[in-house]
């Protein structure tokens, strides 16, 4: 593997990633008092609202469910690199594996939203996971190619 020091620097800041993403409930804080360092954390990036999101010891995560699925997709895909063969990383239905994430999610709130179906935080989650870590495996051959000088 090319880029061992990328990979596990990724590793690890994918690793914190996950384990900020589950919030006061792992990391202690008191429901009556503000933002939590880890709700502060996401804000930007996440909704946050409490209905979609696991709880952790009685407490909010500091993500909702589909955001937790795409953090810890991206963890799974990220260890799953080095699991792949030359012909996987290669493949172009890494690629369509992407694409169909993408448009699953556009289908499951598309669906929500008129009404069709209700989502759950499992099945957010669930999609979540599937299109975070479909990322990380179509840049794997990154990590296995000399790039050219």
């Amino acid at each position: 593997m090319i880029n061992k020091g990328l990979y596990v620097g990724l590793l690890v800041s994918l690793i914190a990633l996950v384990l900020a993403a589950l919030g006061k409930g792992m990391w202690g804080g008191d429901s009556s008092i503000g933002f939590h360092w880890t709700e502060r954390l996401f804000y930007g990036i996440c909704h946050q609202i409490p209905e979609r999101t696991f709880f952790l010891n009685e407490m909010p995560m500091a993500v909702n469910s589909r955001c937790f699925g795409i953090f810890t997709g991206l963890l799974g895909g990220w260890i799953t690199i080095t699991l792949l063969s030359s012909d996987m990383r290669n493949s172009k239905w890494l690629f369509r594996l992407l694409i169909i994430a993408v448009v699953i999610q556009i289908i499951d709130y598309l669906g929500n939203l008129s009404g069709w179906w209700t989502n759950t935080n499992e099945s957010r989650f669930l999609l979540g996971f599937i299109l975070g870590f479909s990322g990380p495996l179509n840049i794997a051959s990154m990590f296995y190619t000399q790039p050219p000088t």
